[in-house]
């Protein structure tokens, strides 16, 4: 029996494993890099060992590390959570042999389902429906671009040992076919420490549902519902429901054969998930994650039960013993620490505030506390929040009435915009697909002028809080600047904002009224609200327009200010007061950074002439990829940077000079 596990793994899900682990009377023993000393998942453990540094290949991929941490900590079980080890068949080779149980299925069944590659072989072997597609294992470039054009284009690019949306591209053209190809690799090699990677086609907007299934040693198994999870960004999951919503019921059954089928072939044992992808009311198994699965809190709760608690139990040698009858529909929104405003660029840091509501049908799985730091190494999702309803309206308007309250300040977060999605009529509608953020995206992010507004709110509260400081009061003829008898007291602003420049005229009134408007680099109307803070605390009453609604003030400095409005964190960085050199559009000078990453690949030379949009340098950060972009023609007048450098957010990469 196990009496002692190590949770090979960090965050949210070694967090997760603690919590079953403790209800069934077993230690647990944390591991963490040496950024992760502070972690809610190592503070919370029985036992923590560190097992390196901060790079993943130093410590949550270093099997020699971790296996030596179990032995030291007498652990008698390893639960690797997912992402990291989790598929990695020599790992779990490295703990049978070393006389420790593996909470997982045998390394046989990983490495048959570990390279996408040789699954797809198999299935379609058994007469499992498997998506067009091959490896690029041993093709030369020609021989990559004559299969893709076979295939035809659009094609999608896979790591074949990853998952989690971690080395994927979408490849419309030659060109990015082969920059989708190097990027890639390395987002697959810093993930999973293998490179491999597949070519399929790319079924457009196509419906992702996957089926949960339960082995044990008897070999049966057990299909636990099934799972929407089409919802993407980036090709990794963001809302994630059960049952799969509007699905045919013989599809539905058709599936769950096939995966029953999958998980017979390789003699499957414990929690695992066959994936398919729906398109044009057919079905095609895309792979199967031989572990569990990010999003498992949504078939635990309409079954009412513990799949970590199943996985030890299984290991302890139990048969399956679960009623098939479900209990209504559950939602789960992914919150990555991210700005979606800035094409999901991740945003590690401190966390100054974190407050999400409390309900009975309300599940929050979380990694991170108040106070706590988002390192840039991992993978950037802070947790999830998941809601139960009696049928998918109710869990829908259950979770988007707690996302509304939720604030999670000194970092950006994608709260807001996953409310918006959940909101939206479309997905209400069921018109759901892979595509889904794209093709509503014009509803998905905030409007134009929903932002200027926030915006202007955000330098009121700002003057606010500076006369508060000052111990002034809010009149014209109290404050000593640029003030006008019988007028308004009159300020210009220049702020920063999501990488914007803003010129703000901002006018005091009386009586907590304000007006203001943008200069540039777009001209606004004047627009006029009124502020109430009648318990003198951090959230703030506004009335524009004849509506009053509420705001948070999550942090305010001497030069900066965040807000929280429904879930949607803005700051603004006060720049220069009264200055009249404003300038937007760049017309030469230096790229910098916009996160702190490790330089993944560089792609230009100094002296070299590069166009708008050619892509000068890549920057891993949070496991993913952004790229350097020249914003015009020009030449490149310096790099400033070595590839495999680390690099902070405003790093310089590299000056640049616009052609006459």
């Amino acid at each position: 029996m196990i009496k002692r596990l190590l949770i090979a793994n960090r965050g949210e899900i070694s967090f997760r494993i603690q919590k079953t682990c403790k209800s069934m009377n077993i230690e647990t023993v944390a591991v963490y890099s040496d950024v992760d000393k502070h972690a809610i998942h190592v503070k919370n453990a029985d036992q923590s060992i560190c097992i390196g540094g901060a790079e993943s290949s130093e410590s949550y991929l270093n099997i020699k590390s971790i296996i030596s941490a179990a032995i030291t900590s007498k652990s008698d079980a390893i639960h690797p959570g997912y992402g990291f080890l989790s598929e990695n068949a020599n790992f779990a080779d490295e703990v049978i042999k070393n006389n420790i149980n593996f909470i997982g299925p045998d390394p046989s069944s990983i490495r048959a389902m570990a390279l996408k590659s040789t699954a797809r072989k198999m299935m379609a072997d058994a007469g499992v429906p498997v998506v067009p597609g091959f490896s690029t294992e041993g093709n030369s470039k020609e021989d990559i671009l004559k299969r893709s054009k076979e295939i035809g284009f659009p094609i999608i690019i896979k790591a074949s040992a990853g998952g989690g949306g971690k080395g994927m591209k979408i490849a419309r053209s030659e060109k990015e076919l082969f920059l989708g190809i190097d990027s890639a690799k390395r987002e697959a090699k810093s993930s999973f420490g293998n490179s491999k990677l597949i070519v399929e086609k790319y079924l457009e907007n196509a419906r992702h549902v996957e089926v949960q299934i339960l082995g044990d040693m008897e070999g049966n198994i057990q299909v636990l519902s099934d799972r929407d999870c089409s919802t993407q960004r980036r090709y990794q999951k963001i809302i994630e429901e059960s049952p799969a919503p509007g699905i045919d019921k013989e599809i539905r059954n058709e599936m769950a054969i096939q995966a029953i089928k999958v998980a017979k072939k390789v003699s499957y044992l414990g929690a695992g998930t066959v994936e398919f992808l729906l398109y044009k009311n057919k079905f095609y198994f895309i792979e199967m994650n031989t572990r569990l699965q990010v999003e498992h809190p949504v078939t635990e709760l309409i079954y009412g039960i513990d799949l970590v608690e199943w996985q030890i139990r299984i290991a302890n040698g139990e048969n399956i013993k679960i009623d098939s009858c479900n209990k209504g529909h559950a939602i789960e929104a992914r919150i990555y620490a991210e700005n979606p405003e800035l094409d999901f660029l991740p945003s590690p840091g401190k966390i100054s505030n974190l407050t999400i509501p409390k309900s009975k049908n309300l599940r929050i799985d979380f990694g991170y506390s108040e106070g706590g730091d988002v390192p840039p190494y991992y993978d950037p999702m802070l947790g999830k929040i998941i809601a139960l309803g009696r049928n998918r309206e109710q869990a829908i308007n259950f979770l988007s009435n707690v996302l509304k309250e939720t604030k999670i300040a000194g970092i950006d977060t994608n709260i807001d915009f996953v409310r918006r999605i959940i909101e939206h009529q479309s997905f209400k509608k069921l018109l759901l697909g892979t595509d889904f953020i794209k093709n509503n995206s014009k509803d998905l992010f905030p409007s134009t002028v929903e932002k200027n507004l926030l915006l202007g709110i955000s330098l009121c509260l700002f003057m606010i809080k500076r006369s508060e400081a000052k111990k002034i009061l809010l009149t014209p003829w109290d404050t000593k600047d640029n003030w006008r008898h019988f007028g308004a007291n009159v300020e210009k602003f220049i702020i920063e904002s999501e990488k914007i420049q803003y010129n703000f005229e901002c006018f005091t009134l009386n009586k907590g009224k304000y007006s203001f408007r943008i200069l540039e680099p777009n001209p606004t109307k004047l627009v006029n609200i009124s502020i109430f803070n009648n318990d003198g605390g951090r959230e703030f009453k506004i009335r524009y327009n004849k509506k009053i609604f509420k705001i948070f003030l999550a942090k305010g400095e001497e030069n900066s200010l965040s807000i929280i409005y429904k879930g949607y964190n803005l700051s603004i960085n006060i720049l220069d007061k009264f200055s009249s050199n404003y300038k937007v559009e760049m017309t030469s000078g230096s790229l910098d950074t916009p996160v702190p990453g490790k330089v993944a690949k560089v792609y230009v030379k100094s002296n070299q002439k590069v166009r708008s949009g050619d892509v000068l340098a890549v920057i891993e950060a949070m496991k993913m990829e952004h790229s350097i972009i020249s914003p015009f023609d020009g030449t490149v007048k310096e790099i400033s940077v070595r590839e495999g450098e680390q690099v902070d957010e405003g790093y310089t990469i590299a000056e640049i000079e616009k052609s006459s």
